[in-house]
């Protein structure tokens, strides 16, 4: 049982600290993708009040930027288990059932994930073919949807951390 006890404690402690890096990247691109778009936007209200002018693809290239903020930070609520849910279960059940309902969700949330990951790498793979780029920076407009599947990625991997820690929990109180 003690065994038991210190592979359970090993594995939360090694899924916390992979949890932990993919949480500072994920706030480095966010604030980094955030702090773009104000200066963007900022110079862009500029050039345009001032100087009748713009910068051209800046408005594409700001509505990419939302989309990785979004998916970033949708990340970073499911790690925080912030993200949008029903939890009536969570108020009726029993203890040792909402744990089983939990972990039914989560598999459930991954699987969906997974299916959404699938789905937004063909509607990436037709945009590659287009060869459609944002005139800003001469960046291929799928370069900046891959934030769809990779976002999409990392909020089904939050959902297998949650799973198996759930698991190990259950397994831990039995």
């Amino acid at each position: 049982m003690t065994d038991n006890m210190n592979d359970i404690n090993y594995s939360k402690e090694w899924w916390n600290r992979i949890s932990g890096m993919l949480t500072g990247i994920e706030k480095i691109f966010v604030s980094t993708c955030l702090g773009g778009m104000v200066v963007l936007v900022l110079i862009q209200i500029i050039l345009r009040n001032f100087y009748n002018s713009g910068i051209v693809g800046s408005d594409s290239l700001v509505k990419h930027l939302v989309l990785w903020v979004g998916f970033l930070g949708a990340g970073l609520a499911t790690k925080e288990k912030s993200h949008i849910r029903i939890d009536i279960a969570s108020k009726i059940l029993p203890d040792k059932i909402k744990s089983i309902a939990q972990i039914l969700v989560d598999i459930f949330s991954v699987a969906v994930c997974l299916g959404l990951v699938y789905a937004a790498y063909s509607f990436v793979s037709i945009e590659y073919e287009t060869g459609e780029v944002i005139p800003f920076l001469q960046v291929p407009v799928w370069i900046m949807e891959l934030i769809i599947p990779v976002g999409f990625l990392i909020i089904a991997l939050r959902f297998m951390l949650q799973l198996l820690l759930n698991i190990s929990t259950l397994v831990k109180g039995s």
